[in-house]
């Protein structure tokens, strides 16, 4: 079989299978913590703002059952709570605790930590090229948060 025929040599393939060991490696990293990777993007949104959990959920894209689900966890962890919007008292808006704001801070160490060896294979050059083109596939593609200052 020629190279050009074989999935594995697609970016596709290499990127999806990257992605699952860097996943992998990380919620290792994560979980004394008590948190899973699907956890950050939540604390991360949250360390600006409350946000009302319909809105949370729209905004990283996910289904309001599933962000349910991940801020029951993080409740359990003393990491964020909900509290009743004042104006509307329909709503819930989640907040970030401090223990939240702690979780958040080791989060981002622990990815930092893991950035410096994914990318510790590549001389500077191609770090950073690498970097600058994944940040942009991930604002192409949509991925929340990336390359929008956190808009909302």
């Amino acid at each position: 079989m020629m190279a050009q025929d074989s999935v594995t040599d697609t970016a596709v393939f290499q990127l999806g299978k990257l992605g699952q060991a860097v996943t992998s490696r990380f919620a290792e990293a994560l979980a004394p913590l008590g948190l899973r990777p699907r956890h950050c993007g939540v604390l991360e949104v949250l360390t600006s703002n409350p946000m009302a959990q319909l809105d949370l959920s729209r905004f990283l894209g996910v289904t309001p059952s599933v962000i349910v689900d991940m801020l029951d966890e993080l409740q359990e962890l003393g990491a964020i709570r909900r509290v009743r919007d004042t104006a509307d008292r329909r709503r819930q808006l989640i907040e970030l605790t401090d223990e939240g704001r702690a979780l958040a801070h080791h989060a981002v160490l622990l990815a930092r930590r893991m950035d410096t060896e994914l990318f510790g294979a590549l001389d500077p050059g191609r770090a950073a090229a690498l970097r600058e083109s994944l940040s942009a596939l991930a604002a192409t593609y949509g991925v929340p948060g990336v390359a929008r200052g956190h808009d909302r």
